[in-house]
């Protein structure tokens, strides 16, 4: 696999890589695109190990500049348009670039940085350059995370292998097509599948902001196979009326978990997928039909930290370098989410080489017979019975004193059933010792379970 674009043009030259608008490109017409950026870049003193920042929506700028800094040997760094005048500096600050490139609708930005924008730097004389071929070891790519308080430092190795896991965790080929649908300067969007297919001869296509009515529309007329979003925007595709039958879709990638009432109006369950800038972003997935237990990709090592559960670590060759200007990472990077061994006893485990997510740290965690019940661990198992929709876990009072877990469901299931479900597939200690019946659950505008305020509606004390 190579992120080399004119080996692509050579072999795929009339194919369309991007598709933004009514704008369609080639590969043979991306490739002349990279050549006269890359000259560009030369002409202003963009030199091998010189790092380029960016600020833009998706555009096909975005993938041409990113394309064209790498052939001239330099180290691109996205930066996320949803930042504000005020937090952007966080991350400019640490990689201080050599060049900031920006869409002029970003000009209240970039105002305090030395900056060209598109227009401009397309009037700059292309030069001529001789391609370079950086060492896997060097960085390549710079990206931050969603605060901007941190830069995430990917060697070239991290970036093509990053690529080389979507490919075959996904099994994506020349004749798949993705939508952006989350902005390219976030790792999840640009290294899930967009840089991914433009490595094997997809098409990507760009939308300057998320419109679900538009968004629903070009996936149909697009062929879309293969997507990734946020809880967020699938609630917003569920509302406006995302469901039906899309013949060419393959997959939809969730990053967070989707409600329960949302998923089930979508045209095909997604996918939820753990993984990070840090780690890789495709590191374990859910598979159809296997409940809400994760598999590692191909190429992913992990363990768990501690006996039972803990934190979840990975080691491969998708793993960043570290921070930037900060830490370097050891051999096993934290992927920051707590999992749990998928115990191999339960009737509907196919082996116990997947894990069950728990929580995020310690959130919500309680004490419960001298062990630890993580509130997550349970709905997930509840969760994954047929006739319930969703369930949130609360405290109340043991019959021996101290804590237990009370399940707040909403499905059609007798409480004795999901009891007796609970019993074959969960520790002692987690297995509900009351289950309430509910219309819904409360909510955040995210779609996310709000844990506070199902605590003050269903929380028992007496």
């Amino acid at each position: 696999m190579s992120l080399f674009s004119e080996r692509h043009a050579d072999r795929w030259g009339d194919r369309t890589a991007i598709v933004d608008g009514g704008e369609r490109v080639s590969y043979a017409d991306l490739d002349d695109r990279i050549t006269t950026a890359a000259g560009r870049l030369a002409t202003l003193g963009i030199d091998e190990g010189d790092s380029v920042a960016l600020v833009s929506r998706n555009r096909i700028g975005v993938l041409v500049s990113m394309l064209a800094v790498w052939r001239v040997g330099g180290v691109f760094a996205p930066v996320s348009h949803r930042l504000t005048p005020a937090t952007v500096s966080r991350p400019m600050e640490r990689i201080d670039p050599d060049l900031v490139l920006y869409e002029s609708a970003q000009r209240d930005l970039v105002r305090q940085f030395d900056a060209r924008s598109f227009e401009e730097f397309e009037h700059v004389t292309p030069a001529d350059f001789s391609p370079v071929e950086r060492a896997d070891a060097d960085t390549q790519l710079l990206v931050h995370t969603e605060d901007g308080e941190r830069v995430v430092e990917l060697s070239k190795r991290a970036v093509e292998w990053n690529c080389r896991t979507a490919t075959a965790g996904w099994g994506l080929g020349r004749d798949d097509c993705t939508i952006a649908l989350l902005p390219l300067s976030r790792p999840n969007c640009l290294l899930g599948f967009a840089l991914p297919l433009l490595a094997v001869g997809g098409r990507v296509v760009l939308r300057r902001a998320f419109d679900p009515d538009d968004a629903a529309t070009a996936i149909e007329e697009r062929g879309v196979t293969c997507l990734v979003a946020a809880p967020t925007e699938f609630r917003e595709l569920a509302d406006a009326g995302f469901r039906g039958s899309f013949p060419a879709l393959d997959w939809l990638a969730a990053r967070g978990r989707v409600p329960p009432e949302v998923r089930q109006t979508l045209p095909i369950p997604p996918v939820h997928v753990y993984g990070r800038a840090e780690t890789g972003v495709n590191i374990l997935r859910e598979t159809p039909g296997s409940g809400a237990v994760a598999y590692p990709f191909p190429n992913c090592a992990v363990r768990i930290e501690g006996e039972e559960s803990g934190d979840l670590l990975v080691r491969g060759p998708t793993t960043a370098t570290g921070y930037l200007d900060g830490e370097a990472f050891e051999e096993w990077v934290s992927m920051g989410d707590v999992f749990r061994h998928e115990s191999p006893d339960r009737p509907d485990a196919p082996d116990s080489r997947g894990f069950v997510p728990v929580g995020d740290g310690d959130d919500d965690a309680s004490e419960t017979g001298g062990q630890r019940v993580h509130p997550r661990a349970v709905e997930t198992v509840l969760e994954s019975h047929p006739d319930v929709q969703e369930v949130g876990i609360v405290e109340a009072v043991a019959e021996t004193g101290g804590t237990a877990p009370k399940a707040v469901v909403v499905g059609d299931v007798p409480p004795g059933a999901l009891r007796e479900f609970a019993e074959k597939r969960l520790e002692p200690d987690e297995v509900p010792r009351a289950i309430e019946p509910a219309a819904s659950l409360p909510r955040r505008p995210s779609g996310q379970l709000d844990r506070a305020a199902l605590r003050e509606r269903f929380m028992t004390w007496e």
